[in-house]
């Protein structure tokens, strides 16, 4: 164990973030485990906190593994590697399994965000600051920052308290990023949780009061 909670991570998290001296900075949080934590960066940067939501694209097999992601605005990332493998064993995943499951996953994500009640904030010329509360896979950072980087931005920060020490995985974020700040990169990573103290599942009701509070802070 790292950290106590989110709250924690975010503390921490916050005083390096405040070390790059960004002159317009937007905290972005993935939800929802990366609300609290992009909270508590927003706090001490005295910035404003909003949303991204990115959803996986389950595989046919197993409706908790992933074989790509989507975001709220309908880009898609694909990871090749695990289709194919699922092709080798006589899985079809084609074109329209992953549109029609891309689909539900942005209805989803739009009924989400209109019951948080938060409209997207321009990101236009901003240093947004994109938030989560650990890196496994990369996968959903690395397409919310595609995402982001379509709205032109000032600058990238891909943020995270802990994610695996993997070379890769670094070079894969800091090619969408203009600054990649981990706090800790521990070799032996079987996921995210394991590395917190208190990794409960937020309900919505939390999320939503934290966006509530962040509206306050500006």
């Amino acid at each position: 164990m790292i950290f106590k909670d989110r709250i924690e991570a975010g503390k921490e998290l916050a005083k390096r973030i405040k070390e790059l001296n960004l002159k317009n900075p937007l905290v972005i949080a993935l939800p929802r485990g990366g609300v609290p934590v992009g909270y508590e960066i927003a706090k001490e940067l005295n910035a404003p906190l909003d949303i991204l939501f990115v959803k996986k694209i389950p595989s046919p097999l197993n409706e908790e593994a992933a074989i790509g992601s989507v975001s709220e605005s309908g880009l898609v990332f694909i990871n090749q590697d695990a289709v194919s493998m699922l092709n080798q064993r006589g899985i079809p995943v084609d074109e329209n399994y992953i549109q029609q499951k891309a689909i539900e996953k942005i209805q989803e994500m739009a009924r989400k965000r209109e019951k948080y009640g938060i409209e997207p904030i321009p990101i236009e010329d901003k240093d947004v600051i994109i938030v989560d509360d650990g890196i496994a896979t990369g996968a959903s950072m690395y397409l919310a920052a595609n995402t982001v980087i379509r709205e032109h931005p000032n600058s990238i920060t891909i943020a995270a308290p802990v994610a695996p020490a993997d070379e890769s995985l670094k070079e894969m974020l800091n090619k969408i990023s203009n600054n990649l700040v981990i706090l800790h990169t521990p070799p032996m990573f079987m996921s995210v949780g394991q590395w917190y103290d208190d990794f409960h599942q937020l309900s919505d009701e939390e999320v939503m009061e934290y966006l509530k509070k962040a509206r306050g802070l500006i």
